[in-house]
């Protein structure tokens, strides 16, 4: 009995630190996501260039900040700008845009129901600038990330090894392979992914600044980060778009509005069938209600991880219940 009761409060506080520490933990599991990207481009220098495993890991390193060193001395001072024209307007670009709308016929209608539902401009939109007042303020968050995937990605195989000894020596070997088959299947959807939000922003906002919307550059920079938002994002991204585009007049209004669309057709028939051809396909409605309980529960960072967990969890649980318990062949992307 005593020996039931000790155990009993040892689990009652782990479960509580689990649940004091899931912030954390998410953010661990974001450096995991971030060492993925680093790993596969280290591993793409190694297999060209043949470097060896370590002098292509410093040489991805030395890549990505070259990169961003790069874009941040070209276009540092326009995005610093956009992003500054883009948070003080956005409240008043809603005004506008919500006033055009109720020109339209049953637009009126329309500016009633979204308030109703507390969607209007003065909830939406500000949290918009929250969220992306948290991508830009959130240093000590973001530091700890890049921290943990560089070094997560300098040695993989020694977080790799430590997970498996968790396991039973019997189960060792599949929990090792499960592991290599999420990692896989989550280095996949990483490098699609990349390439995905790469386009959308590119020609969001090139495509934004031809028409003549302000603040196109961080209008584009807001709508590739919000595609790694399944579904929501393409939503969510277009709403400040048009709110600006208001600003200046009708036909800017309806422009902007053609280039969003034409994009997210351009990126979903051409795009993500070539990027995405070898990843996991989630279920719509778990890829959206995953999504939604990721934001409901960690706001913005469980927003943009939820689609990477969801695949990891959906491999597992393919590979160690339904293929493994119930002995049932599946599809898993991850495998080669």
């Amino acid at each position: 009995m005593v020996r039931f009761l000790i155990l009993a409060m040892l689990l009652g506080l782990l479960l509580l630190a689990l649940l004091k520490l899931l912030g954390l933990l998410l953010l661990a599991f974001g450096a995991v996501v971030a060492a993925t990207l680093i790993r596969a481009l280290a591993d793409a220098i190694d297999a060209r260039a043949h470097l060896g495993d370590r002098p292509a890991f410093y040489a991805a390193l030395l890549s990505i900040v070259a990169v961003v060193t790069g874009v941040v001395w070209l276009f540092g001072s326009r995005f610093s700008a956009d992003v500054s024209q883009l948070t003080d307007t956005l409240g008043s670009a809603w005004d506008s845009l919500a006033a055009r709308i109720a020109q339209l016929p049953g637009g009126q209608g329309m500016v009633e129901a979204l308030q109703d539902i507390s969607l209007s401009g003065k909830d939406i939109l500000p949290r918009l600038s929250s969220a992306l007042g948290v991508l830009t303020t959130g240093i000590t968050d973001v530091v700890l990330l890049l921290f943990g995937a560089v070094f997560i990605a300098s040695d993989p195989g020694l977080y790799r090894r430590g997970l498996v000894m968790l396991v039973p020596k019997g189960r060792r070997d599949l929990a090792g392979d499960a592991l290599d088959t999420a990692g896989a299947a989550l280095r996949q959807w990483m490098v699609g992914q990349f390439f995905t939000m790469a386009f959308i922003g590119l020609l969001t906002g090139l495509g934004l600044w031809l028409v003549g919307v302000p603040a196109a550059a961080a209008l584009g920079l807001m709508a590739a980060f919000l595609e790694a938002i399944p579904y929501l994002g393409p939503i969510l991204s277009a709403l400040p778009v048009l709110a600006m585009a208001a600003t200046v007049d009708e036909r800017t209004m309806f422009l902007a509005l053609a280039v969003v669309v034409v994009v997210q057709q351009v990126e979903g028939s051409l795009v993500t069938p070539y990027v995405h051809k070898k990843v996991v396909s989630l279920p719509p409605a778990v890829s959206v209600f995953g999504v939604v309980a990721g934001g409901v529960l960690f706001g913005p960072l469980g927003l943009i991880l939820a689609a990477p967990l969801l695949i990891v969890a959906f491999v597992l649980v393919k590979r160690l219940y339904v293929e493994e318990v119930l002995d049932t062949p599946v599809e898993l992307p991850g495998r080669e």
